[in-house]
């Protein structure tokens, strides 16, 4: 037999309509074998015995996302974890939900692969992968390697296939499909699609091997989420942007579209196709950067944190680790957040703000312009002085002078009361300039609890585990807090503050895993936005306008949450009450800013993977209903001005 005519008949085996089922078969069966194998071995493994809160230490306040901890070594209030609370953190190492959505994207992968023809293709790519990993072990840090070679080899297997089932899924002879698919040949054709292509999959691939491996895990996995997801996610979008300008507006330049509008494609047509396409590559590349962040994560996860001989196992053998307390309680998890409530206002400082309204509006005379004129601008001066004066009394509220003590009330802790997962009271103050050599000590009390002394490192998030003993009957606690130790009577020198996101409490109210695929649906909606965004912009503008319009709103969007955040602090006025015009009218274009943007920055699908936020179901739809109509509303704009486009003098410039 002729070697050179294996690929042939190895090509129509695994072509072939009765390989494909065999091998479907053995597939689905394998996959469930492994399954109901990994859970007899986690089941074997798992203690019969339970624990105890004396088997573990309380944590001492730490601060959290990669900060260095502070100085001490104080237990928190009241807040030993309990044994329930360890027993339950414990059941995540006995779960085999991981394992089992591991699994499953695996297992669809490869019958994807196999239903389009190529299993045996892939066999060998899975070959070559393991030869890389086999290679690299034998040389040092093989481990990481390995794992980079393997990463590279199946991410770019599972990009390749997912493109073919695209192609498959848009065979249709609609003008619609037929326009789409010849979108997605066509951004695997294009050099610069290849080059941000290539970015992702490499930076993906490599990203593990920057790991310290002498990190506490909680900062390995949580540095993995931040640079995998949102790396992942902008390389994506640039390619979005760019490549969706470019097939519409270089088609027009080219006088390529010729070809296409003169045949029976109406221009809704044209633009849903090429929206089609791009938002098929974008689902294809965060199909195949979400399951590999999944993956490793779940790897990351089992891996043994600091203080333990195996994963969830500590040195001693029983109890929590502090590493992995933080990890499963405050990382992998989906944290439900809740602020102090706003100061309440009386009735005495009602009186005081009309009387400085109408004091100012003495002082300033308006005297320009028709009556109604003088009027609308007197009620915007008295809207102003308002809002200026109760953001000045919520600001005091969150000042503590030294010495003083003031109390918060958290509403809405209810569903928390019933969990065995701690409650997390998570804050940063600032004083003066967050000197890191001056030793600061609060005194934090809850309601029915004694008063506990914790040292804190200035302009630093600090979070400390609670149990549920903080609550009262309506699901309520009160925080107090004293800026000072109360023990020695000593106040810090000077007084501290905290911004309005940097005081909470939160609960667990979900799992990581649900939480990650909600995430990851919440970025597709924002590229299909970005897509139709970019599309929009390339009916009437050239290539480099386009993409430098579609480019600066994606980042003003991006950007609008910091903008939200930073207004807050940011003054209009000097200390003598004088208005500053630039500082102004500055304030004025990024409050527009964040209010355009607003849902789309309170989304924030990474970085609540980061922190372990939750992204609620409500939340999803909120944002995917928005986005959705903004979506529409671009798409409607785009057939409108391509409708009235004189598509054969059209020249580009």
């Amino acid at each position: 037999m002729n070697i050179r005519s294996w690929p042939g008949r190895l090509n129509r085996l695994q072509q072939s309509r009765g390989f494909k089922v065999v091998a479907s078969c053995v597939i689905v069966l394998a996959t469930i074998a492994s399954c109901i194998a990994y859970a007899v071995a986690v089941s074997s493994q798992a203690s019969a015995s339970k624990v105890t809160a004396e088997d573990m230490p309380a944590p001492a306040p730490q601060a959290a996302e990669g900060e260095a901890p502070p100085a001490g070594d104080v237990p928190p209030p009241a807040l030993s974890a309990t044994g329930e609370m360890i027993n339950d953190i414990l059941a995540a190492k006995q779960s085999s939900v991981g394992f089992v959505i591991g699994a499953s994207i695996v297992m669809t992968l490869a019958l994807v692969i196999t239903w389009l023809g190529l299993a045996l293709s892939y066999l060998g790519f899975a070959v070559l992968g393991a030869a890389l990993a086999w290679f690299f072990s034998l040389i040092g840090r093989g481990r990481d390697l390995g794992i980079a070679a393997g990463g590279l080899v199946g991410l770019v297997a599972g990009f390749t296939a997912l493109v073919q089932l695209a192609r498959l899924l848009l065979a249709s002879p609609h003008p619609v499909t037929a326009i789409a698919r010849n979108v997605v040949n066509e951004a695997v054709r294009m050099k610069v699609s290849l080059i941000f292509i290539v970015l992702m999959v490499f930076g993906l691939a490599t990203l593990p091997m920057i790991l310290d491996p002498g990190q506490p895990l909680r900062y390995r996995v949580q540095s993995f989420l931040q640079f995998s997801t949102a790396g992942s996610f902008w390389i994506i979008a640039l390619l979005v942007l760019v490549f969706s300008v470019s097939t519409v507006a270089t088609e027009q330049r080219d006088k390529v579209i010729w070809q296409t509008v003169t045949k029976p494609v109406s221009p809704w047509q044209y633009l849903l196709g090429k929206w089609l396409g791009v938002s098929a590559i974008s689902a294809a590349l965060l199909l195949v950067s979400g399951s590999g962040v999944f993956l490793f994560t779940e790897y990351l996860r089992a891996q043994p944190a600091i203080g333990e001989s195996d994963g969830y196992v500590t040195r001693g053998g029983k109890g929590l680790t502090e590493d992995r307390l933080i990890l499963e309680t405050q990382v992998l998890t989906a944290r439900k957040t809740i602020r102090p409530t706003p100061r309440e206002t009386d009735a005495q400082f009602e009186r005081n703000v009309e009387e400085m309204v109408e004091s100012e509006l003495k002082r300033v005379e308006f005297t320009v312009g028709t009556p109604a004129e003088i009027e609308f601008r007197r009620e915007q001066l008295r809207k102003t002085i308002s809002e200026s004066l109760r953001k000045s009394y919520q600001m005091e509220g969150r000042v503590i002078a030294p010495g003083d003590t003031k109390v918060f009330k958290f509403d809405g802790l209810g569903d928390a009361a019933g969990s065995g997962r701690p409650i997390i009271l998570r804050f940063k103050f600032d004083s003066g300039a967050n000197r890191p050599d001056v030793a600061y000590r609060l005194t934090i009390q809850f309601l029915g609890s004694p008063p506990e002394v914790v040292p804190i490192a200035l302009g630093q998030y600090h979070s400390i585990p609670l149990t549920n003993r903080i609550l009262d009957g309506a699901g309520s606690a009160e925080l107090s807090i004293t800026n000072g130790d109360v023990m020695t009577r000593l106040a810090n020198p000077e007084a501290l503050s905290f911004s309005p996101e940097g005081m909470e409490l939160s609960y667990s109210a979900g799992s990581f895993r649900p939480n990650f695929f909600r995430c990851l649906g919440i970025l597709w909606v924002k590229l299909a936005f970005l897509s139709m965004l970019a599309i929009c912009a390339g009916t009437f503008l050239s290539f480099p306008v386009a993409s430098f319009v579609s480019m600066t709103i994606f980042l003003c969007a991006e950007s609008a949450g910091y903008l939200k955040s930073a207004l807050d602090n940011y003054a209009t006025e000097d200390q003598q009450g004088n208005v500053l015009i630039v500082q102004t009218v500055t304030a004025k274009i990024a409050t527009m800013v964040s209010n355009i943007f607003d849902v789309y920055a309170d989304l924030r699908p990474t970085s609540r993977l980061v922190e372990g936020l939750e992204l609620s179901g409500i939340d999803v739809v909120r944002g995917t209903v928005v986005l959705a109509g903004a979506t529409a509303i671009l798409f409607a704009l785009a057939i409108y001005i391509f409708r009235r486009r004189e598509m054969a003098l059209y020249s580009g410039q």
